[in-house]
């Protein structure tokens, strides 16, 4: 409540990738994302869909006790930062990432 600033890096060394290159998961070819933005609580609107999305994947949370005071709350990212490369970082907006077709 008080700071809802949040960052959150997700990195090849998660995956099979750097291993099979060899690449030291400090090394900026084993590539990471930096998301920054702010956890913000869900809607009244919204919740349904975030209980479903929560759930389905982790249905053993629906069980969990309910007077801890638990709520729905989405990640609202303002800040995009890659490091793939050697130079520096790459900065990508969030309008850019989320249009990106796979």
């Amino acid at each position: 409540q008080i700071n809802s600033n949040a960052s959150l890096t997700v990195s090849l060394a998660q995956t099979p990738y750097c291993k099979k290159h060899k690449y030291d998961p400090q090394n900026p070819l084993c590539a990471h994302i930096i998301f920054c933005g702010s956890i913000v609580k869900v809607s009244d609107s919204e919740a349904g869909l975030a209980k479903k999305a929560l759930f389905s994947r982790h249905p053993e949370m629906e069980s969990w006790p309910k007077d801890h005071n638990w709520f729905f709350a989405k990640f609202n990212i303002t800040n995009i930062w890659v490091l793939d490369y050697f130079g520096g970082l790459k900065i990508v907006t969030p309008e850019e990432y989320y249009n990106v077709k796979p």
